[in-house]
């Protein structure tokens, strides 16, 4: 498509105080634009995404494919009537969405990561895209596109509605834990308010664990899965990083985020974001030349909604991990 090139960062659904929407963009680094692509077939919001291989022979769909999964379709949240199993996939190389199987578990505000397929579940193979909470429940789900399967994998340890997810090498020394790991992070659970807690899910041993708590208390944050900072890198070369959120029910957006280091089991702190924001999305990519030049790796935020509740942004910032 005119006016992008390489790798893009996808923006899909959402509400902006008006009904659900259906839009998706994409912006280019290698270019610094953004352009609007086809509607999602279900509009909606409190969504998540992911990227991972097209499903195999599925008409339409080859290559990677970003995947819309889950989210809420009413206006008035909560309302769990509305919260949707939807899944479906967007292959930039033919720039088609396909419907897929449904989530097992309907539910709006989950969490949603890639990472290598567990051993030895029936119907997984290959690399997953896993869903993890979201509907204040501890329900976690995985996808193949090897088998266009979904099952049912071990649940959290504790329910977390909006929590973040994230893949990077699982902590040393965590017993239980092995290989790459899936994060989840942070999110609201009923009973014990907004949490920092985090668990780590090994797909070598199919177990979670929990691994170290946040430096702060998040819920509707973004996570993503980049290099590590300078500095970290040569020891993992993943970190997985907790971005903004609201901490309590009475500030709303926080503008703080943290980076968890495999090597140490710990988070730490990273730069401020410029605009405070909940209920964004987070993703890797090449940074744009203007921040850091192409070579270098960017995590970047995207929209939310700031201190004034349900105040949608457009706004976008990216933070700079390192060539």
């Amino acid at each position: 498509m005119e006016g992008l090139k390489g790798t893009c960062v996808y923006a899909i659904g959402g509400h902006n105080g008006s009904p659900t929407l259906d839009t998706v963009e994409a912006y280019s680094p290698a270019t610094n634009t953004w352009r609007t692509l086809p509607d999602l077939p279900t509009a909606r919001y409190a969504l998540t995404a992911a990227t991972a291989p097209c499903p195999k022979d599925v008409d339409g769909l080859k290559g990677i494919c970003v995947y819309a999964i889950g989210g809420f379709t009413g206006t008035e949240w909560p309302d769990p009537a509305h919260d949707v199993g939807t899944v479906e996939a967007y292959s930039p190389a033919t720039n088609t969405w396909r419907t897929l199987p449904d989530l097992p578990t309907a539910r709006s505000f989950p969490a949603a990561t890639t990472a290598p397929c567990p051993r030895d579940v029936e119907g997984l193979r290959g690399a997953c895209v896993y869903t993890v909470g979201g509907a204040f429940g501890n329900v976690v789900e995985a996808y193949s596109p090897a088998t266009n399967a979904w099952r049912t994998l071990p649940s959290l340890g504790t329910s977390r509605d909006a929590p973040g997810s994230a893949t990077a090498p699982c902590p040393e020394n965590v017993e239980g834990l092995r290989g790459a790991c899936v994060y989840a992070i942070g999110g609201f659970n009923p009973t014990d308010n907004i949490l920092d807690t985090v668990e780590a899910y090994s797909p070598v041993t199919n177990t979670w664990r929990a691994v170290a708590s946040l430096g702060t208390t998040r819920v509707a944050l973004a996570a993503a899965s980049a290099p590590c900072p300078n500095g970290d890198r040569n020891v993992k070369p993943t970190c997985a990083y907790a971005i903004a959120g609201f901490t309590d029910f009475t500030e709303l957006a926080t503008n703080t985020a943290e980076v968890f280091s495999p090597a140490t089991n710990a988070w730490n702190p990273l730069p401020d974001l410029a605009t405070a924001r909940f209920e964004l999305a987070a993703a890797t990519a090449p940074c744009p030349e203007n921040v850091r030049g192409p070579k270098h790796t960017c995590v970047y935020a995207l929209g939310g909604a700031d201190d004034s509740p349900f105040a949608a942004l457009s706004s976008v910032q990216a933070l700079s991990v390192g060539g």
